[in-house]
């Protein structure tokens, strides 16, 4: 995953790791496992055969690297500001607010509330949507009558980035956070 995050983290990563497989060889560590499960179901035939000791060797350079692990990459991240899942930079910046909301929904405060209230304005408003849904990049609506949906190119100023049409079907295009407008779309609508 750090390959894809972040460059400088994999790198960070994998220095740590080589780090790590170099420490075990050098204390003669003769346990490994992948993953929690499989040292557990390994610990009784390494008890078997007499490796108790490298067990606890085991479970301390574990934690060791954990920490390493854990208090490097907190600092790298928080020092130079990486962007992360969920922080700095991961966010896609929603248009210029609309001010011809209606005054009913003068309770929304964030920019996605006031995007999901354009995007009912889009789909032909709330008596026209039967169904919504969303998948990693795309809002998904079924509609009643097609012809209320509004053109690509009005979608395209609120930030959409595409539009297909099929039926009555509604796919629009919003990157990552179409669930979140789905979701929000959602809790306008009462849903």
């Amino acid at each position: 995953m750090f390959m894809f995050i972040s460059p400088i983290l994999y790198v960070v990563y994998s220095i740590i790791t080589g780090i790590g497989f170099a420490l075990a060889d050098i204390i003669q560590l003769r346990v490994h496992a992948f993953g929690f499960i499989e040292l557990l179901t390994r610990i009784p035939m390494m008890v078997n055969a007499g490796l108790v000791r490298d067990i606890i060797n085991f479970i301390i350079a574990c934690l060791v690297f954990f920490g390493l692990n854990y208090g490097i990459f907190s600092v790298l991240i928080k020092r130079f500001n990486i962007p992360t899942p969920g922080r700095n930079g991961n966010y896609i910046d929603s248009e210029t607010e609309d001010t011809n909301i209606s005054s009913n929904n003068n309770n929304l405060n964030t920019a996605n509330d006031l995007q999901a209230v354009r995007i009912i304005s889009l789909l032909g408003e709330k008596d026209n949507i039967e169904d919504i849904d969303a998948c990693m990049t795309r809002l998904r609506v079924t509609v009643k009558d097609m012809n209320l949906v509004a053109e690509e190119k009005e979608w395209k100023r609120n930030g959409a980035l595409g539009l297909i049409l099929k039926d009555k079907g509604v796919q629009a295009i919003y990157g990552p956070k179409a669930d979140v407008l789905k979701s929000n779309i959602q809790d306008i609508l009462g849903v």
